[in-house]
């Protein structure tokens, strides 16, 4: 399996489970970033998903067709796929944006097709959401560097 070159990547960090948090997506050709956010206290789960969520409506907002978006979260991908999250991330002035934030990426999914194929989702018939393996390609490139 060759390492993808092109598409996006993403990635969330906490500081703590739940701590402060963050996510980014970098275009895989040029190692731009095309999105990065602070969103307070979430969990991690909750930070990828968003930084998945913010791809594909990025993706589809930018009409780029045939686009590949990664992840190296195996739960952002799922919770896609149900339209649905599950987490225990308290509401609380300090969880607000990052609730406000998945929130609104669930109503988004709403209007948007979602197919899983066996192995990827696709979205709209246009975009492809797909695992990062981290083990195989090392780690994803929107990654944050903090673990030791």
């Amino acid at each position: 399996m060759n390492k993808p070159t092109t598409g996006i990547a993403v990635d969330g960090s906490t500081r703590g489970n739940p701590g402060p948090s963050e996510y980014i997506g970098i275009d895989l050709s040029s190692g731009k970033t095309l999105f990065y956010q602070r969103i307070g206290i979430a969990t991690n789960n909750i930070t990828e998903f968003i930084a998945l969520g913010h791809a594909i409506l990025y993706a589809l907002q930018k009409n780029k067709d045939q686009q590949t978006i990664y992840t190296d979260s195996q739960t952002a991908i799922s919770w896609v796929k149900k339209k649905s999250i599950n987490s225990t991330l308290p509401e609380s002035p300090r969880t607000g944006t990052a609730r406000d934030y998945a929130k609104r990426i669930l109503d988004k999914l709403k209007d948007i097709s979602v197919i899983y194929n066996g192995i990827d989702l696709i979205i709209n018939n246009q975009i492809t959401v797909t695992k990062w393996y981290t083990s195989i390609y090392g780690e994803i490139p929107a990654d944050f560097g903090y673990k030791k």
